[in-house]
């Protein structure tokens, strides 16, 4: 389309207007390059306009993501957010990569001072779902490369526990800053001889000492100096239990991530559409602006400290639902300082924390907690107890009922039917789900655990 921005929009509305078109139609595709790539319409009116486009074409409506109103409305994340808007893995998947990388990049240069120590922006995430369901590959792959633009210290492949430290301490960087690739995080972490410290190791350094020191690894004394470590790795349920040493559940290392559950996307694309170049050279040079320009300690306005007090002491009285989760619940404060402030950062490139940063923070904390009982159940559940968690979960992000063929499809590559139907029969009795049947032959489940707690 020709002209200038006012006179491409309104040619554009008034193709759809002229509608409808064939579904496959050679002006779907041009229309939304054009829908994606034009500079000139906010994130509600491209809503609008796709929503249109998706009428004026006879395709299916547009369906929206759970996660997808906390996500901030403007800024880096945004910009991120809507560069990969045609791809496949559900919208937290690629907010908490993108977060991740951003906490990567930034190293040691912004914190939090809580006195006795400092909270750096450095984010631990591992990506959980069934192999090939929501392409977790595909959003880990997508963030990693932004990072490397940008000189992170990308740390991959089935690297010792000397290796790490090595990498890490490399000569020439400021600090010993890096970010773990682990898209296999079984592989990474596994059983073997040659791997066994990687856990504590990765634990110990998750908390970012400005002295680091160990004689117990390789030869001799081996130490690094202003740590800043960030991991973005993925799994899936079963990889946890079967292939995971037991000290990863234990011994803080589990309280250090944060765990982005997922079962499935909405999002499905035949032939999806990489963001346009333009775009990602925009998030690659605004990353680098942060990175070079932007460091020193985060401020909090004041009615920014007062709600974090408030939340603080009353966060300090809450019982986890489940001791296991013990651990996580007493990092959660600066699980929370990390992700507001790196919120503030991508949205207005500042250091002063406002109350809406932690109320947002919070609400993606609160959400993707939701799905975290399922992980710490595969730490050290049985094969049965596994299944029982994934089917809560399926059935619980089906929107609270699903249908029994639905359901069982969603398992018949793990379990056969009478495998499920055992399962099932389990969670009935124990007042979990209740059966509801419509006809004969068609019934479904609904989930009434919420309703009994």
């Amino acid at each position: 389309m020709k002209g200038d921005l006012t006179e491409q929009l309104a040619t554009f509305k008034a193709l759809l207007n002229a509608g409808p078109y064939p579904s496959d139609s050679p002006l779907l595709l041009k229309a939304r390059n054009f829908l994606n790539q034009f500079p000139g319409v906010d994130e509600k009116e491209r809503k609008q306009l796709r929503a249109e486009l998706h009428k004026a074409f006879g395709l299916p409506a547009p369906k929206r993501e759970p996660f997808e109103e906390l996500i901030p409305s403007r800024g880096w994340l945004r910009g991120y957010y809507d560069y990969t808007l045609q791809s496949e893995p559900p919208a937290v998947f690629h907010f908490m990569c993108a977060l991740t990388i951003l906490g990567a990049t930034m190293e040691r240069s912004i914190y939090v001072d809580k006195g006795y120590y400092r909270v750096y922006p450095n984010v631990a995430t591992v990506l959980i779902a069934p192999t090939g369901r929501c392409r977790k590959t595909g959003a880990t792959n997508t963030a990693v490369s932004l990072a490397r633009a940008v000189d992170v210290n990308v740390l991959s492949e089935r690297i010792t526990p000397e290796a790490l430290v090595l990498g890490l301490g490399a000569p020439g960087r400021e600090t010993a800053s890096g970010l773990v690739y682990a898209p296999e995080l079984a592989v990474f972490l596994g059983r073997s001889k040659y791997l066994e410290g990687m856990v504590p190791l990765l634990t110990s350094l998750f908390d970012s000492p400005s002295k680091w020191a160990t004689s117990t690894i390789g030869r001799g004394a081996s130490s690094l100096k202003d740590v800043a470590l960030s991991l973005l790795g993925a799994s899936t349920l079963e990889w946890f239990r079967e292939a995971l040493p037991r000290e990863a559940f234990s011994g803080g290392f589990m309280a250090r991530i944060l765990f982005v559950v997922q079962e499935d996307t909405v999002r499905e694309f035949a032939f999806p559409e990489p963001g346009p170049g333009e775009k990602w050279e925009k998030l690659r040079e605004e990353l680098l602006d942060m990175k070079t320009t932007i460091r020193g300690e985060v401020e909090l306005e004041g009615a920014a400290k007062t709600w974090h007090e408030r939340w603080y002491h009353a966060h300090r009285r809450v019982t986890p639902p489940d001791e296991r989760f013990s651990g996580y619940y007493a990092r959660k404060p600066d699980h929370l300082h990390r992700m507001a402030f790196l919120i503030r950062l991508a949205e207005a490139q500042s250091l002063t924390v406002k109350v809406e940063d932690y109320e947002r923070a919070l609400a993606i904390l609160d959400w993707m907690e939701n799905r975290l009982p399922a992980v710490f159940e595969t730490a050290a559940g049985t094969p049965e107890g596994v299944l029982h968690q994934r089917l809560l979960m399926q059935i619980k992000d089906a929107g609270g009922t699903i249908a029994h063929s639905r359901w069982l499809q969603k398992n018949m590559h793990s379990v056969n039917a009478a495998q499920f139907r055992m399962a099932v029969d389990t969670l009935v009795k124990s007042e979990l789900v209740e059966e509801i049947r419509k006809q004969p032959n068609i019934h479904e489940y609904k989930i009434i655990k919420e309703e009994k707690e």
